[in-house]
């Protein structure tokens, strides 16, 4: 996993993010940090970690002034793993419900299945009762829509898990959208792409410290973004 980076965007994670920094460094995998303009400590422990980090994995930090969402965060963080020449980019999120420790069998899922992608898969039992519905019904819509978009068909049981790896080549002119459409439309463009995809379970923890930045107004956004992209910037 020498050739493999992880982009975390943290927006107020003073609580999280030094548990999912220490988590990599005993991984020895590198990270690039994008604090999205936290109004909180987040900047304060991202610095200090790194001060004080004596291990062999780099961490590259990426400090915004003001917050401008999730998908310019992983836009942000994406561009810079690029240019610094990484094979595997991995996404996660801050708040350490993502657990790192998953990493290296979701890599393994990757490589023994020759895939380009691997998904994380939440388990229902982890996830709140009306997330479950949520997430259902947008994976069944966007495996339709992906399918027919791509031509192929796909199939996903957790569209909407921000855990994934992906083969850095196809991440090239990728369009992140705005906001929490970022999942949705990577996995388009990835299918369009005729990317393989496959899936890997992941554990999932939502402990006091996380929160949700998910509104009912955020759904409707990301099925409006999501329209959008295929009625009008398809390629």
């Amino acid at each position: 996993m020498d050739k493999m980076v992880v982009v975390i965007p943290a927006y107020n994670e003073e609580k999280n993010i030094l548990k999912v920094l220490n988590d990599l460094n005993s991984l020895n995998v590198d990270s690039i940090v994008v604090d999205d303009g936290s109004l909180d400590g987040t900047k304060f422990v991202i610095e200090n970690y790194i001060k004080n980090n004596t291990a062999k994995n780099k961490i590259y930090p990426i400090f915004k002034n003001k917050n401008e969402g999730k998908s310019k965060a992983l836009e942000d963080g994406t561009k810079l793993a690029l240019k610094q020449g990484y094979k595997y980019i991995v996404y996660m999120d801050g708040d350490y419900q993502h657990k790192p420790s998953d990493i290296p069998k979701m890599f393994k899922t990757l490589e023994k299945t020759n895939a380009d992608a691997v998904f994380g898969i939440r388990r229902y039992n982890y996830i709140p009762f009306y997330r479950q519905i949520s997430n259902f019904l947008a994976s069944m819509l966007m495996s339709l829509i992906i399918s027919i978009y791509s031509k192929k068909i796909y199939f996903f049981r957790d569209i909407q898990s921000g855990f994934r790896i992906i083969k850095s080549d196809f991440l090239n002119n990728v369009y992140f959208g705005e906001g929490y459409s970022v999942e949705h439309l990577i996995a388009l463009q990835l299918a369009k792409k005729n990317a393989k995809i496959v899936e890997e379970y992941i554990k999932i923890e939502y402990h006091p410290d996380a929160t949700s930045h998910i509104t009912t107004k955020k759904i409707f956004d990301v099925m409006k973004e999501v329209a959008k992209f295929v009625l009008i910037k398809k390629q």
